[in-house]
């Protein structure tokens, strides 16, 4: 977001409503977070969200500069051509800001305070937002937790081509797992949604149809390294199916807390650096051409160096 100077030509209004009229696009809730981020001064001096303008002001909006608009976009890119790009996701990135003042303006993704890939593709590649693409070519998600293979689009066509493709549900994913527990060849067909008034998905009747394949690698010290192949494409299914089969995704937030921690501990167990999920393998016809494309994302460091720590 550039920086901006407006004339509080209005009296009485609060400083984050006369602020969201000012920027077309941007919701109210966003403003606010501007405001509280200090970015917004009054006269030269910090406000607060609520303060009422008298009329005659200067609203001064500084540039809402990423910090992390210097992250090595390019290095975790795996293939690019004119329709798509593979992304190597690592861990700890949002695949989007929260909220959705970034879909109707693409640019608030860029200056949100937690960095997202979002932003970085409106960032570094603004040829595919002048195209028309919509929500920055993302076509689908992964967990903040969650490394691995993620796909944008690239142009409209391309965006709605991979759209249909995972609606129809022809596109093949695999992610590689580490579960808590000893877990064998298992197909898990269970609804998995949110409960009425509850964050947590899991195994609930009233969820939505949802298949996972689970195929054990190896077993190390009672934990289970497995390919998790979903058949659908529910959020946090491999999650949900995985603790609904008794042996969850290890470092799951929803999950492990401090009594689960304490018991990984008093098993010899060190603890896992994140939430032990990666998304591996992808395959699915190219946007433009039809032709089947492969993709594989080989487990980064940290679950590597995790899997070490356990054989040592």
């Amino acid at each position: 977001m550039k920086a901006a100077s407006f004339l509080a030509d209005v009296p009485g209004l609060r400083l984050d409503q006369f602020l969201t009229q000012r920027l077309a696009g941007y919701s109210r809730s966003y403003v606010k977070d501007l405001i509280e981020r200090g970015l917004v001064k009054v006269d030269g001096g910090v406000r607060s969200p609520d303060f009422r303008l008298r009329g005659g002001e200067v609203v001064q909006l500084a540039a809402a500069e990423s910090a992390w608009s210097a992250l090595p976009f390019e290095d975790w890119i795996l293939h690019e051509d004119k329709d798509l790009l593979v992304l190597n996701k690592p861990a700890g990135l949002l695949t989007h800001p929260m909220g959705d003042s970034w879909l109707r303006t693409p640019e608030a993704a860029l200056s949100d305070q937690e960095a997202n890939v979002a932003g970085l593709l409106f960032h570094h590649r603004p040829d595919a937002q002048a195209a028309g693409v919509s929500r920055c070519g993302i076509v689908h998600r992964l967990d903040r937790q969650t490394s691995g293979l993620l796909l944008a689009a690239l142009n409209p066509a391309a965006q709605d081509a991979l759209l249909t493709a995972f609606r129809d549900r022809t596109v093949e994913k695999a992610y590689r797992a580490l579960l808590w527990g000893v877990l064998g060849e298992t197909t898990v067909e269970a609804p998995v949604g949110r409960p009425s008034g509850r964050r947590k998905v899991k195994v609930s009747p009233w969820g939505k149809d949802a298949s996972t394949e689970f195929s054990p690698i190896e077993t190390v010290r009672g934990l289970t390294l497995v390919e998790a192949r979903p058949k659908t494409g529910r959020t946090h299914q491999i999650r949900a199916h995985a603790a609904h089969a008794g042996c969850p995704v290890l470092g799951d937030p929803e999950i492990f807390g401090p009594a689960e921690f304490r018991k990984l501990d008093a098993a010899g167990l060190p603890p896992p650096p994140r939430m032990m999920l990666h998304a591996y393998r992808i395959r699915f016809a190219h946007p433009r051409t039809g032709k089947a494309a492969r993709f594989t994302a080989p487990l980064p460091k940290d679950f590597k160096d995790y899997l070490k720590a356990l054989k040592a």
